[in-house]
């Protein structure tokens, strides 16, 4: 007979049992004769006893040779399990900011909440168990009964960390029969959800909420400046304002340094998301880090007000920077360098040039020369500059806090030794003489390079290096040193600018020549020649700040961020020699929140991220050690203002909610077309049935039972003088 047995997380069950005889059943017959055998022979045992324990030692014997009498006949136990399992359907819904814009009289998540709570919706999933989670920059249990409460919430929306959190939190993954996301696309922090849905191996139905309309909003974007200047020298600070429904209206911006209103500038707004751009020019009168802050004065009716409000970090510097040309002779790569750098009024720019063999033209070689000096620009060397007194100069030099920008050329190719005094500065590795490989050499931003602010483009914009045009080769390396990070390579990975710290200064090395030619050939129509040109002067800034001291170097990312980013520690630990030391355990102690570990990078690089943080101004302190023993501390700050990510674009993305929905096997939809989602989602129950066999005669333990049986019957036998 079938046994149901209990409803337990959307399974239910029954149950069968059967019992069979696989082998000859001519042993059942001869069962009740030696029965019969065993009562008879109790009958006329010696001495007597009494009938009780007479009849306790029959059932023993008859237990025993009954049992012994099924294994001849070899019994099988068959086991029935049959399950109706109900799929499971998981639901996302979008509750960061921008599902608050309005399309028509109701919000985005109300629109979503609407379609949640029908009596067809139910209807739909009547046969399939469900399950709600909220997001915005992570994932929350959502009851369904209670959706109609939902509130927006967080700093910015992570489609990917949703679609990981609710399949992690399922450990019945084989029951997950399809994920329906309610979004409206806006997707602005962590891992591409259409490279992550490919991977998930379960289909996405993704129901778009939002139209082409974006909520009325005025907003500053792309606020910038320089990240270096000098007490005394103009500095200029840059924004961008975009609005909608404001077209042709006036408003004020403002910029402020800490609380002090410094300038004030009157701005027409343009037409819906066109960006209009405002400039300030501030004369610093103090050296040190600072902020600025540009502001606009609310404007009636904005959909939010947090995005009228902006920071820029500069390092303010006592005086002009130095910078010396050390050449190993002429060239179209030496006067393009030059130009690029004397165009700042903030660089004072000399240059030397080498005579064969050991002569300089522009002044005697003494170490006196780099005194003073911040940035050294190493332009295809000789073999005197490579190998003579100068190299060995310039090693002492950087790690005393000085910059190193080495250039390369033919001369420096057919120079190099391996036991260069330079060699211990260069951030690669090479044999021998270095080869250079000709050919067309396009252009792109490493991934490291994306977060170094050498070459970091401003949020939001594309790579500027993929529209330059090909250089005609580089010098192939042989190794690149751990530790240092590629900026810029080439399309096929071959490392074209790379930067490094050594001691108190750094270096950075561009492995090819004839960086001219990508300015010259950049200078027509539709060319991008500030790219290379910025990417000099921006280098030289890099180099000639103060790289910390210490055993431990930490700094973020950048020193200011928006509202729901992750903040990004960096730290370098370095051993008693100022090599760096790996294995170190390195914690990041914050303000407010529980300490940290940071992950090893290898080659004493340590990284690690911090997400959620409120609005205001933090102060952390890094630890290190190592075997048992402290290393070091650093300390620094950043601030992470009210603007948040999610202000940053209001407008729906439906273009994302497709390609995720597709790249997971799954398909997107209008939230007007709901009931044909759950048309093609289709969950219906379905059955299980497993079968298992179990042998009763194979194992050993009727032979023990059976042997168990007669002992107990002998041990009785004993005790009643039988024996």
């Amino acid at each position: 007979m079938w046994t149901p047995l209990p409803v337990w997380a959307g399974v239910s069950e029954w149950s069968d049992s059967h019992l069979q005889l696989a082998g000859p059943r001519v042993f059942l017959v001869l069962l009740p004769f030696l029965l019969a055998l065993v009562y008879w022979v109790y009958q006329r045992t010696y001495p007597q006893i009494d009938p009780k324990r007479r009849m306790v030692l029959v059932a023993l014997r008859a237990a025993a040779v009954a049992l012994l009498v099924m294994v001849l006949c070899e019994p099988v136990l068959t086991w029935w399990h049959q399950q109706v399992i109900r799929p499971l359907v998981l639901v996302l819904v979008d509750t960061s900011p921008s599902m608050r814009a309005a399309d028509g009289p109701f919000t985005r998540l109300q629109q979503a909440v609407a379609v949640l709570g029908d009596e067809r919706w139910s209807a739909h999933l009547q046969q399939a168990e469900v399950r709600a989670w909220g997001f915005a920059e992570s994932a929350y249990p959502l009851a369904l009964d209670t959706v109609a409460t939902a509130i927006t919430r967080g700093q910015a929306t992570n489609i990917g960390r949703a679609l990981v959190a609710s399949l992690e939190a399922v450990p019945e993954r084989d029951r997950v029969q399809g994920v329906v996301l309610f979004s409206d696309g806006g997707h602005n922090l962590g891992r591409d959800p259409v490279q992550l849905g490919a991977e998930l191996g379960v289909p996405v139905y993704a129901l778009g909420v939002g139209g082409t309309e974006v909520p009325v909003d005025v907003q500053l974007v792309d606020v910038r400046t320089a990240e270096t200047g000098y007490v005394g020298q103009s500095q200029p600070i840059d924004a961008g304002v975009r609005s909608w429904g404001y077209e042709g209206q006036r408003v004020e911006v403002q910029l402020y340094e800490g609380e002090q209103l410094l300038q004030r500038q009157s701005l027409l707004l343009a037409g819906d998301g066109q960006v209009k751009r405002v400039s300030f020019a501030v004369t610093p009168q103090q050296a040190g880090p600072c902020i600025f802050r540009v502001a606009i004065a609310p404007v009636a009716g904005e959909f939010a007000t947090a995005d009228n409000e902006a920071l820029a970090f500069t390092h303010i510097l006592a005086g002009r920077t130095r910078v010396l040309l050390l050449a190993g002779g002429p060239s179209e790569d030496l006067a393009f360098l030059r130009r690029s750098l004397s165009a700042d009024s903030s660089w004072v720019v000399e240059a030397m040039i080498q005579r064969e063999p050991d002569e300089l033209y522009g002044g005697a070689w003494s170490p006196a020369v780099l005194q003073g000096r911040d940035v050294v620009l190493l332009v295809n060397p000789g073999a005197w500059l490579l190998n003579g007194p100068p190299a060995a100069a310039l090693v002492q030099h950087v790690y005393a806090g000085a910059g190193l920008l080495v250039v390369g050329g033919p001369k420096m190719a057919r120079a190099w030794r391996t036991d260069s005094p330079l060699a211990v500065l260069m951030p690669f590795q090479v044999a021998g003489p270095v080869p250079f490989v000709p050919g067309e050499v396009l252009l792109r931003i490493s991934a490291g390079g994306w977060h170094h602010p050498v070459v970091r483009p401003p949020a939001g914009a594309d790579d500027p290096w993929l529209r330059l045009p090909p250089l005609p080769g580089y010098f192939r390396t042989a190794q690149q040193r751990p530790g240092t990070t590629v900026l810029v390579e080439s399309a096929g990975g071959e490392p074209i600018v790379v930067a490094g710290v050594y001691g108190a200064g750094k270096v950075l090395a561009a492995l090819s020549a004839s960086f001219w030619r990508l300015d010259l050939m950049s200078s027509g129509v539709d060319g991008q020649p500030q790219t290379i040109r910025t990417f000099w002067r921006d280098a030289a800034r890099w180099l000639a700040l103060d790289a910390p001291g210490g055993r431990v170097r930490a700094a973020t990312e950048r020193p200011v961020y928006r509202a729901g980013e992750e903040v990004v520690f960096a730290v370098q630990v370095f051993d008693e020699l100022l090599k760096p030391q790996p294995g170190a355990r390195v914690q990041v102690a914050l303000a407010g929140r529980e300490t940290f570990d940071l992950q090893s990078q290898g080659a004493g690089h340590y990284r690690g991220v911090v997400s959620g943080l409120a609005p205001g101004t933090y102060e952390y302190e890094v630890r290190a050690a190592g075997d048992q023993a402290a290393i070091g501390t650093a300390t620094g700050r950043f601030v992470v203002e009210e603007y948040s990510i999610e202000l940053g674009d209001l407008r729906a993305d439906p273009l994302l909610l497709g390609e995720l929905a597709r790249a997971s096997g799954g398909r997107a939809y209008s939230l007007a077309d709901w009931e044909d989602m759950l048309g093609q989602l289709a969950p219906r129950k379905w059955w299980v049935e497993k079968a298992e066999v179990l042998p009763l005669w194979g194992p050993l333990w009727p032979a023990l039972l059976a042997t168990a049986l007669l002992a107990v019957e002998w041990f009785g036998r004993k005790r009643s003088g039988m024996i």
